[in-house]
């Protein structure tokens, strides 16, 4: 699983970003092992390997351009809202302010905001136990794990935009939509270069805190959008953020009635033959950070070897 490639910057210091040259290497490392180059394996070869790329960045021509030399495919997962109201995703603005602020200070100035407007119930507290889990493995500091878990899972939805777009005016954050994100004409560019273009939600919203009208409009106006972008179809799906309380049994529902054939999470292990066939809505997948050092090092061995 990929999200940024690209080197760090003042512009978009966020930490989690993966380095081209980190990219190149795993892409080796993986072509040396089997990568999958055409979308038929993706059910039917259990032994190599599928590079999922999430949240339509733009970040990503680069990559499909560089699966396409080891003449490999990627499944490109792309959340559509921004095409209709041009902005960013609240994802991404959070990314954006964690990646230029200390956690500290965003902390402190969302509690101001807070307090300042009057604001009551802002955090949803059953929520809070339910998504207390949220980003443990992350390596941010409390306070970048705390804002993330507080905008992402478990504060008041119609308040969040409004607070973020505050946040990034506060600490002069501006970033536009059209230099984020693929465009129509590069996503088609992705897939006639054979990509998998999936669906990644219109919002890229935590689908398990909305009931199942919202998600079904969430998953089939992506679908539906893409398919008439690409002019094929789309049948394969990526929950975003992933894990097993990102979603739910209307999420699996809604996904079998909208005719999809896979989907995938965030779980660190293998896809078996059995997930394949008893549990394809739910395929578990790796994140591309995990494997850096790994990499890295089966590249020394193999030079002084």
């Amino acid at each position: 699983m990929y999200h940024y490639i690209r080197n760090k910057s003042k512009l978009f210091p966020y930490s989690n970003i993966l380095k081209k040259k980190d990219f190149e290497r795993q892409l080796k490392f993986f072509n040396n092992s089997g990568l999958i180059s055409d979308a038929k394996q993706l059910i039917l070869e259990s032994n190599k390997y599928i590079l999922t790329f999430d949240d339509g960045l733009k970040d990503h021509i680069y990559a499909a351009e560089s699966l396409k030399k080891y003449n490999a495919i990627g499944l490109f997962a792309i959340p559509t809202l921004p095409f209709k109201n041009k902005d960013i995703l609240d994802v991404h603005k959070i990314h954006l302010i964690t990646g230029k602020i200390k956690g500290l200070e965003i902390m402190n100035e969302l509690k101001k905001y807070i307090t300042r407007n009057k604001i009551e119930n802002f955090i949803n507290e059953n929520e809070k136990e339910k998504y207390k889990i949220a980003y443990k493995a992350h390596k941010d500091d409390s306070y970048k794990k705390e804002f993330k878990k507080i905008m992402n899972y478990y504060s008041d939805i119609k308040l969040k935009r409004k607070i973020l777009n505050y946040l990034l005016k506060k600490f002069d954050i501006n970033i536009k939509s059209k230099d984020f994100y693929l465009n129509k004409k590069e996503i088609k560019y992705l897939s006639s270069l054979g990509m998998v273009i999936g669906s990644h939600t219109e919002s890229h919203t935590l689908l398990s805190r909305l009931n199942y009208k919202k998600q079904f409009l969430e998953i089939k106006n992506s679908k539906v959008f893409l398919e008439k972008v690409i002019k094929k179809e789309v049948d394969t799906f990526v929950h975003p953020y992933g894990t097993k309380v990102s979603y739910n049994k209307n999420t699996i529902n809604i996904l079998k009635k909208l005719k999809f054939k896979l989907a995938y999470s965030v779980e660190n292990r293998d896809i078996k033959f059995y997930d394949i066939k008893n549990n394809p809505f739910e395929l578990p997948r790796y994140d591309c950070n995990q494997f850096i050092w790994t990499i890295k090092l089966y590249w020394f061995i193999r030079i002084f070897r």
